[in-house]
């Protein structure tokens, strides 16, 4: 049997991928130990579900339709920058997703609920929706970028969700490679 590496995850227009790109070019002048996220596979994961059987596919996509019934597309602003952990430590560079309707709070839980039941377990942290635009490499310059990040007030980029996706991850040398396999209407 086949394993497919396999998320749920909402897809960002074309414009706002562009935005976060020029985003990220202010950003390299800070520092170069960041390993900067591609904007075109730059994405907000509803859930990670790792190496999936491929016979199991099916009944993901089903399970992910279940979970957007009842939710119509819905607005979403990305509007701040933060460091996981921290910015004192950070390993992880985002883009913070807010939304003042509960829905994508709402698809969040829909999703690992209908997944818990075909047996994927449910994250033990709490959903903290986010966009990962940079990953640390090295702390080389990574004072000054802290910095400029904690400073940095970013123009909030809108968008309307209208759609979920199921997306295999396929790890490259040069990054990873998604393609869409379920893609749901809300």
């Amino acid at each position: 049997m086949s394993m497919i590496r396999t998320f749920i995850c909402i897809e960002l227009p074309s414009d706002i991928k562009g935005r976060i790109a020029e985003l990220q070019q202010d950003l390299k002048k800070f520092g170069r130990g960041v390993r900067w996220s591609r904007p075109d596979g730059i994405h907000l994961t509803l859930k990670f579900l790792g190496d999936v059987e491929s016979d199991k596919m099916k009944e993901i996509g089903e399970r992910v339709a279940v979970a957007c019934k009842g939710i119509a597309p819905f607005h979403i602003e990305l509007a701040q920058l933060g460091a996981f952990p921290n910015f004192k430590r950070p390993r992880v560079f985002w883009l913070g997703a807010d939304e003042k309707g509960g829905f994508l709070a709402r698809l969040q839980k829909a999703t690992e609920s209908q997944l818990s039941e075909i047996g994927f377990p449910k994250e033990a942290r709490d959903f903290s929706p986010h966009l990962t635009i940079g990953r640390v490499k090295s702390g080389d310059g990574l004072d000054a970028l802290c910095k400029a990040l904690q400073n940095e007030r970013i123009e909030p980029m809108p968008f309307v969700v209208k759609q979920v996706v199921v997306m295999q991850s396929q790890l490259r040398p040069s990054g990873p490679l998604y393609t869409p396999l379920n893609v749901i209407n809300l």
